[in-house]
């Protein structure tokens, strides 16, 4: 048995990549500084919470259902695609999630009869067929199931890095609206300015969660 979890792939979000923010499009006779915690205004804002909860959700979809295929691995490619399209389905109907529990069921119940053929002693040739069958499709399905775990973690990925640059776009303008407002002429990452006063996360927070 393997362990398909996407141990190396989380919602991370490194702040220390976005150093400055400048609220621009202003002249002042002094210079205002500010500090934010970019991370915190992603993370914490409706959008961030809403992208994360969608990571964790494709996250787990995937890992069952590899475990599932990794447990029972008598299911044929159109049985395994099947599962994976509707497993996957965000907005399943009643009837789908019935074909849904039919196929593992069914599933389930090969799996049964394979484990009950490998203890029995004497088969027919029926039986050493259906054995010999199980037994390629156990090596088919180890196969895929380990292609789909490089190409979720990569598609997961590609998801979340996407979603991460339009969080932090979204940030941006929330930060330099509050910067322009508020009269600041540089906002610094907190983690460039650790001791800065004047923190803008709570109302750039307040500023993100009010875009449309």
């Amino acid at each position: 048995m393997h362990t398909f979890k996407f141990v190396h792939l989380g919602w991370v979000l490194f702040a220390a990549l976005f150093a400055v923010v400048v609220g621009g499009g202003f002249q002042a006779a002094t210079e205002k500084v500010g500090v934010v915690d970019i991370s915190k205004v992603v993370e914490n804002s409706n959008y961030g919470k809403a992208n994360q909860d969608t990571f964790k959700k494709m996250k787990a979809a995937r890992e069952t259902l590899l475990e599932f295929i990794d447990s029972n691995r008598v299911l044929t490619i159109e049985q395994a695609t099947s599962i994976r399209d509707l497993s996957f389905k965000v907005d399943r109907t009643k009837a789908e999630d019935a074909k849904l529990d039919s196929l593992k069921a069914d599933v389930i119940a090969q799996t049964k009869k394979w484990q009950e053929l490998a203890t029995k002693s004497n088969l027919t040739s029926e039986e050493r067929t259906l054995v010999e069958d199980y037994a390629k499709r156990a090596q088919t399905m180890g196969d895929l199931a380990q292609r789909w775990l490089r190409d979720f973690t990569n598609d997961m990925q590609e998801w979340a890095d996407k979603q991460k640059l339009a969080s932090v776009s979204k940030a941006r303008e929330a930060i330099q609206s509050v910067a322009k407002t508020q009269g600041y002429t540089v906002v610094f990452e907190i983690g460039v300015a650790p001791y800065g006063a004047n923190d803008l996360s709570d109302a750039a927070l307040d500023a993100m969660n009010a875009q449309k």
